[in-house]
């Protein structure tokens, strides 16, 4: 009896050590692509890695691609660490070959020959190309990290659940000739987006199938993921029913895709990356082919915004650019522990104040209007001489009178720089940097860091109330908010 028991013992332990990590090399094809380094090629290949690869392989205070914890995925699957990415050439891919790389991208299977939890991408062998040449191009992102990634393990129940759905063999698709479809805002250049270069269909569909993108409920939300504050959240249901993106507009899907803010002003939620490179053909093309898929009913448990026909939009800002001058964001107002600054007396009813426009347009009506009548030489003897009009001064931009505790945490940023968030040391640095630079980072973070998750705020903050929030914030406000929970 005992006996039976230790071999009942053995075999379970031996049946988990085969499948806990989905143990065992899968066999994959190495694709012969080679990297692509024109310039028209780093181009496009930048925009893809910053919008697939970059969130997942630099985390939150790196400087580089060296690997971050996948705090995303199910605890219950196991401990998952995004790789190395970096030139160096044993802990980053500096001794990879092209092959190796496109083989992970195309199949993900890793060099080691083990099946990962990673996306496995369908795009077209140009493509491919064109993201091989980012990562070799020497950009900062690739700056050698000789720090080695974690190796990623799953728990018992989630390896063998991953071997048991996946059936431990990659994804079938050709190991070379995928076709780039000719961009335009086409179906099937919306379809070649959505399911092979940005991959909307893994994330959005449930399960770990390989094939399950082909399935009835692609596209309906419902996968597992867990948010900055260790909370868990399902993918939204994207297909265009009534308890998905029925009743939104092309705009409304544009700004949410490329600059994360969702029709009615909230952040959308992590780990829904930021596409930031995608133009106004490309949102055309990803959003009439997702209206043509099948409307799938499923109301995701606090998915949002679901929208009517009447659903009221902000009032978005127009766009305005700021200049490099600090001064201009600099008045004599200080912001108050709850981040009310106040407004700049107005001019009284006896004052004018002249537009630049004004300023250099009054001096040329009078030169005009001299010139109409024929001077006398004693006249012109007699004139003064001209003098030049003053340069214009530039308008001082006042801090707007907000709320902003309540602003920050309407805006999302609680998630991720309360008191215990993932990036509230982050925080910080901020004070040592000057109030122009953080409005601009506040309103458009993507112009410092391509690949950030961070909204896009330029459409709902103006610069004055970027202003207020950001004294706040260098006043120490976030860490009077309550403590996140994970």
């Amino acid at each position: 009896m005992r006996r039976e028991v230790r071999g009942s013992v053995r075999s379970t332990l031996l049946l988990g050590l085969l499948l806990a990590g989905c143990a065992g090399t899968v066999k994959a094809p190495y694709p012969p692509i080679r990297a692509d380094t024109s310039p028209a090629a780093l181009a496009r290949g930048a925009v893809i890695f910053h919008a697939s690869c970059e969130a997942c392989h630099r985390s939150g205070d790196a400087e580089t691609a060296s690997g971050a914890p996948l705090h995303e995925l199910p605890s219950y699957m196991g401990d998952f660490h995004s790789s190395n990415l970096t030139a160096h050439p044993t802990a980053g891919i500096g001794a990879a070959t092209d092959e190796e790389l496109a083989r992970v991208i195309r199949y993900a299977v890793s060099r080691d020959g083990r099946l990962m939890v990673m996306p496995s991408y369908g795009m077209g062998d140009k493509d491919l190309a064109a993201v091989l040449g980012f990562m070799r191009s020497g950009h900062p992102l690739f700056t050698p990290d000789a720090t080695p990634a974690p190796r990623s393990d799953f728990s018992f129940i989630g390896g063998l659940g991953f071997r048991v759905i996946t059936g431990n063999e990659p994804v079938q698709r050709p190991v070379v000739g995928i076709p780039v479809p000719p961009k335009g805002p086409t179906l099937e250049y919306g379809r070649y987006m959505a399911q092979d270069v940005y991959d909307c269909a893994s994330c959005h569909t449930p399960g770990f199938s390989p094939d399950k993108t082909q399935g009835d409920d692609v596209f309906s939300g419902g996968m597992s993921f867990k948010d900055p504050e260790g909370q868990e959240v399902h993918s939204s249901n994207i297909t265009f029913h009534e308890t998905g993106l029925a009743h939104w507009t092309r705009a409304d899907f544009m700004r949410a895709v490329r600059d994360g803010i969702a029709p009615d002003g909230s952040a959308l939620r992590s780990p829904m990356p930021r596409f930031r490179g995608m133009d106004e053909e490309e949102a055309q093309a990803l959003y009439d082919y997702l209206r043509s898929m099948p409307p799938r009913k499923n109301a995701v448990d606090g998915a949002r915004p679901r929208l009517t026909a009447t659903t009221p939009r902000p009032d978005w800002v127009a766009p305005v650019s700021l200049t490099g001058d600090v001064r201009e964001v600099e008045a004599p107002e200080e912001a108050t522990p709850t981040g009310e600054v106040a407004h700049a007396p107005a001019p009284t009813s006896g004052q004018s104040v002249a537009t630049p426009a004004e300023a250099t347009s009054a001096p040329a009506s009078v030169a005009t209007t001299g010139a109409t009548a024929a001077p006398s030489s004693s006249a012109s003897a007699s004139a003064p001489p001209k003098v030049a009009p003053p340069a214009p001064r530039k308008p001082r931009v006042v801090p707007a009178r907000v709320d902003a505790p309540k602003l920050f945490t309407q805006l999302g940023c609680a998630g991720c720089h309360a008191p215990g968030a993932r990036y509230h040391d982050r925080l910080a640095r901020a004070s040592r940097r000057g109030d122009a630079e953080l409005v601009r980072w506040v309103r458009n973070p993507e112009q410092f860091q391509p690949g950030t998750t961070m909204p896009t705020y330029a459409e709902l903050l103006d610069v004055p109330t970027a202003l207020a929030l950001v004294r706040w914030v260098k006043s120490g406000g976030p860490a009077t908010l309550p403590p996140v929970s994970h």
